[in-house]
């Protein structure tokens, strides 16, 4: 164990070398270094050059009620969407962390989780399950299933993504595919998901990848019900309630009910504008754990 963790550790040594190396399996060596974490054989230590940052999460945490918060800070990030990228390296880091061997990750897409795979250097062998249906994106953008089978390809495990979209034009068409075999199989395992990864929307254009998706008469119908928030594709009002006048005929995934039941949900978010949206979601038990930048963290305080 100490020899395969000071390979991959200390060295930089991939897993394919050192399961060459020493006649394992990738999988056997996957396995070694989480069982390495898992014992305390490897500790690994994020640097944190600003305790602000530390205190902040913990009023945050405090403040929402919920079980854990932590908020990054952008940085020196080059990125075109630094805080996106920061939120994304956090995630990242915090995956790496808690999965643990044998675990299923569900994942629902959002501009963060299209980030994750370029940040996530290792985490332990695991499933990784699609929660709601496919979008996908003109150009090099990275969509919903690309997402699945890149972080499954880091982790060493099954990628179980959804060959059909999350927005259905008909509700009919919605039916038919929920009660299609291959799709019916992955949200029965999406739903027995040990974690899950959200983003959490506002119901605007610019907030929301299923708003523009949508007729416009339903668009204008869910907004004057109320809506504050849109998690996996589902509309919430501001007390984390579901709101329905027809969107949730369309939508190809798991309901609200089946992602309360996931043990742990992360909801990664960054911009102050998303406050109202982050509120709404913890008010509606959907979020267990969430990570931030600093802008929306200060503006969940109301400072």
């Amino acid at each position: 164990m100490l020899d395969v963790a000071r390979a991959y550790y200390l060295h930089d040594r991939s897993k394919v070398d050192i399961a060459r190396q020493t006649g394992l399996s990738r999988w056997q060596v996957a396995r070694v270094l989480a069982d390495a974490r898992d014992s305390g054989l490897v500790t690994i230590h994020v640097a944190d050059d600003d305790p602000g940052a530390r205190d902040l999460a913990g009023q945050v945490r405090d403040a929402l009620g919920i079980s854990e918060v932590i908020v990054v800070d952008r940085g020196a990030s080059t990125a075109l969407t630094p805080s996106i990228d920061a939120v994304a390296s956090g995630l990242a880091e915090y995956l790496s962390e808690t999965v643990r061997a044998g675990e299923t990750l569900g994942i629902v897409w959002s501009r963060i989780v299209e980030a994750l795979p370029g940040k996530l250097r290792s985490m332990a062998p695991c499933d990784v399950v699609q929660l709601a249906g496919a979008l996908t994106f003109p150009g090099n953008r990275v969509g919903s299933v690309e997402v699945i089978r890149q972080v499954a390809r880091v982790a060493e495990g099954t990628a179980h993504p959804i060959y059909a979209p999350l927005v259905a034009p008909t509700g009919e068409t919605a039916a038919a595919l929920r009660r299609a075999p291959e799709i019916a199989k992955v949200l029965d395992r999406a739903v027995h998901a040990d974690r899950a990864v959200v983003g959490i929307g506002t119901w605007t254009r610019e907030g929301s990848s299923i708003l523009p998706l949508l007729p416009e008469e339903l668009v204008s119908a869910t907004a004057a019900a109320g809506a504050a928030a849109v998690i996996s594709g589902r509309v919430i009002d501001a007390d984390g309630q579901a709101i329905d006048v027809g969107v949730d005929e369309h939508i190809l995934g798991v309901s609200l009910d089946q992602l309360r039941g996931i043990p742990s949900v992360i909801g990664a978010c960054a911009g102050a504008h998303r406050a109202d949206a982050v509120r709404a979601a913890v008010r509606g038990g959907l979020v267990d754990v969430l990570i931030a930048d600093e802008p929306l963290a200060r503006a969940l305080l109301g400072s």
